[in-house]
């Protein structure tokens, strides 16, 4: 029965094209020079189903609705399943893009009917699990991965020896514990000549910073954070003041 009434009050069935006696009597309006709306209107059709089944005819000369339904030819016919089954038994290792280069020379489709990538890999994963198991390359159960062994103790640090603080050359950059960052240590001579360069400027330029690692026999990179570090200690001691 009729599913709704359109905004002319004209029945419509929901999905379902007009009838070929509707059709031809919009084709012959059309002919005798009547317009889209004058048409929508007398047969109560919208105006837009009107405009359509115009430029259709005009297009093809067809007055009957196109096809409904139907479905592409299957290109993953049964022999081609039976021959990706036997490629990947045959060679685990294959991706499908070989298989289908591989279906391509053998050519066992048709002209142009060659399963694409993602069919081949839709046929893959439907193959009965036995199957699957077979061309699968190694053991299929899942390995455990190895557990890192846990590191070695270290010996405790004897004061006085090369590894402490006391026996440490002026510069270098003392060993910590695994939460810690590695610090320098400077020397008396180096904090001084890198203070009163400090009181000089906060941002030494690039020459400045090269006479000071030939003085004090410091990287550029730990001379240029030692004076992020100072500046920011200035930051802090000056906001201390003014409160």
């Amino acid at each position: 029965g009729p599913s709704g009434v359109n905004q002319l009050g004209g029945l419509f069935l929901n999905g379902r094209p007009l009838p070929a006696c509707k059709r031809q009597r919009i084709i012959a309006l059309a002919a005798s020079g009547a317009r889209c709306s004058d048409i929508a209107r007398s047969l109560k059709v919208s105006n837009g189903c009107v405009s359509k089944i115009l430029g259709r005819f005009y297009r093809t000369g067809a007055v009957g609705p196109k096809a409904v339904g139907g479905s592409k030819p299957r290109r993953a016919t049964p022999a081609v399943v039976a021959r990706i089954a036997s490629l990947k038994l045959e060679q685990p290792g294959l991706f499908a893009w070989e298989i289908r280069r591989q279906l391509n020379a053998e050519g066992i489709c048709a002209a142009g009917g060659i399963p694409s990538v993602s069919s081949i890999n839709r046929v893959l994963r439907t193959l009965p699990s036995d199957l699957r198991l077979a061309a699968e390359p190694g053991d299929p159960r899942p390995r455990e991965s190895p557990r890192a062994s846990p590191p070695a103790p270290q010996p405790p640090v004897v004061p006085g020896t090369p590894h402490s603080p006391q026996g440490s050359a002026p510069g270098r950059r003392l060993p910590r514990g695994p939460r810690h960052r590695n610090r320098t240590v400077f020397s008396r001579q180096q904090a001084e000549a890198l203070e009163k360069e400090f009181q000089r400027g906060q941002y030494p330029d690039t020459a400045t910073r090269e006479r000071l690692a030939a003085a004090t026999q410091l990287p550029d990179s730990t001379i240029r954070v030692w004076f992020s570090n100072r500046r920011a200690k200035w930051r802090r001691e000056a906001k201390q003041q003014l409160e």
